[in-house]
């Protein structure tokens, strides 16, 4: 089945902005990409939205959609120590399914409704938000988030929701050792020979806070201090004065570029080094960082980088869910930078960068021939036609379309 897209302006981060252009669609991908008046001239079904910028569907690199209910209990956090030891606290004997279940809808409407078409799912739940997330027909990276205290199945358990979603084109899984700091040491060399071995992508929170820095490095620390005390096994880990936490997954041979990092806002020189030697993906969090009174990542460096992608992270740890409200974050504080196309650059890692931070460049992300139409279409409200974008927080949506199907159109 064909049809045709015809918007004001296209935009692609290959490609650039285009002004009266149409895109034939076959099926679920992008068939050709051409001027209006050629491809108008084909009898297919037309989708008219000529006062709109059509971009490829934003990707959320990063979220935790289960934990929405956290958000009410919370109280003010002081830094990453206090929020991480209250999450633990709330946490405990936490078996409210429904519950769960109810924080996964919220999470996805709002994510749905701001533009995002493809999320980086972080789970710790077995599997609980797959019949949800399947439903919600958004595409996802599903990372099975790995910590001591389910690390004896966490094999078996990956390999049973595979099953669950073998047919599933929409959703790829993952393997997430949630950090350095609560798992052993062999426990990491375990994830990386499961991910290997079963060809799967791997993920992990890295370089989050100062204390994880000195953690590594076996200075004075509040994990030691305050979390481990509430920890029924506190992790086993391999510690030196030489580390940085990027250091330390390099001497576990675990550095290559299958693996995604994810917040990376306090690195070294050298980190960065590791970083484009290797080129290693790297998904930003901006604004969970500043909610956790954490620095901000060095944005010069991820914005010129070419594999860094964007993520609200989950409710614990942001006041909204709102993708677009962190792309606005995201420019307000790059600003004084002095980066050049910087609009476009933040709207290359809603996307593309996204993409490639999940490995699905090569199916979405941009807005190319033989490439899967997932596609988001803003109505121009601003005379340059990225502030209707970026400034909006996706209330002005036209078009949302996810492989190739149409989910809202206005």
């Amino acid at each position: 089945m064909y049809k045709i897209i015809n918007s004001k302006y296209i935009w692609c981060p290959t490609n650039g902005i285009l002004k009266d252009y149409s895109i034939l669609i076959r099926s679920n991908k992008i068939q050709k990409i051409d001027h209006y008046e050629n491809l108008n001239k084909l009898k297919y079904k037309k989708i008219n939205i000529k006062n709109s910028i059509l971009i490829p569907g934003l990707v959320n690199s990063h979220i935790h959609l289960e934990l929405n209910w956290v958000k009410k209990r919370l109280k003010y956090s002081s830094d990453f120590i206090d929020w991480l030891s209250q999450i633990i606290d709330l946490k405990k004997g936490l078996s409210k399914n429904q519950l769960i279940k109810k924080s996964i809808k919220e999470a996805i409407t709002e994510c749905a409704n701001c533009g995002v078409t493809t999320i980086g799912e972080i789970s710790s739940y077995n599997g609980l938000d797959i019949s949800i997330i399947k439903k919600s027909g958004l595409r996802c990276s599903y990372f099975y988030e790995i910590a001591n205290s389910n690390s004896l199945s966490f094999e078996k358990n990956i390999l049973k929701i595979g099953k669950k979603v073998s047919n599933n084109k929409m959703i790829n899984l993952k393997v997430f050792p949630h950090s350095i700091y609560s798992l052993d040491t062999s426990i990491w060399r375990r994830c990386k020979k499961f991910s290997t071995k079963n060809n799967m992508g791997l993920g992990t929170h890295l370089s989050e806070s100062l204390e994880e820095i000195k953690f590594i490095k076996g200075k004075k620390n509040k994990f030691d201090n305050i979390i481990f005390n509430k920890l029924k096994k506190p992790p086993r880990v391999k510690r030196k004065s030489t580390f940085t936490p990027l250091k330390y997954l390099e001497d576990l041979g675990i550095i290559n570029e299958n693996i995604t990092l994810i917040h990376m806002n306090n690195l070294s020189p050298e980190d960065k080094n590791i970083i484009k030697k290797n080129q290693l993906k790297v998904v930003l969090c901006p604004r969970s960082n500043l909610f956790l009174n954490e620095k901000l990542p060095d944005l010069k460096f991820f914005l010129d980088y070419h594999s860094t992608g964007l993520g609200t992270d989950g409710l614990s740890s942001n006041n909204d869910l709102n993708f677009v409200n962190e792309m606005s974050f995201l420019y307000l504080n790059s600003k004084k930078l002095n980066i050049e196309n910087l609009k476009e650059k933040i709207l290359s890692i809603s996307t593309i960068g996204g993409a490639k931070c999940l490995g699905l460049d090569k199916k979405i992300g941009s807005i190319e021939e033989n490439k899967i139409a997932d596609l988001i279409a803003f109505e121009i409200k601003d005379q340059d036609p990225f502030d209707s974008i970026i400034f909006r927080e996706g209330k002005n949506i036209r078009l949302k379309m996810i492989d190739g199907k149409i989910k809202k159109f206005q």
